[in-house]
């Protein structure tokens, strides 16, 4: 087994080919952008205020379905203060669907 220049001297490639690609890493590590914040829960009422007006369909897909709720209403509210924000706003509507999205996000937050 041949790791790092070994491989290239047993290939008979010129060393300087190697370090162009380490370089090359270097460069495109120190390239790449920071992975941006996904935890909604560090300004849960900045969040609520941008979620609150979506449509309620698509709160109902979200609450409705145990997939989709474990795996993207979880990850970006960890700590639930934006759901229960969520949860306060659905309960002080005067719509029957608002009722029952609070009802299904009272049950998920339980």
């Amino acid at each position: 087994m041949f790791y790092g220049k070994a491989v290239f001297s047993y290939l008979k490639v010129p060393y300087y080919i190697w370090d162009e690609i380490v370089e090359h890493l270097k460069n495109w590590k120190t390239a790449l952008p920071d992975l941006p914040e996904v935890n909604f829960d560090l300004t849960p009422e900045i969040a609520f205020n941008e979620i609150k007006n979506l449509n309620a369909a698509v709160f109902r897909k979200l609450l409705s379905n145990d997939e989709m709720y474990n795996q993207i209403l979880l990850t970006l509210f960890p700590e639930g203060k934006t759901l229960r924000l969520l949860l306060n706003y659905f309960k002080n509507q005067e719509l029957p669907i608002y009722l029952k999205l609070s009802e299904l996000l009272e049950k998920r937050l339980r």
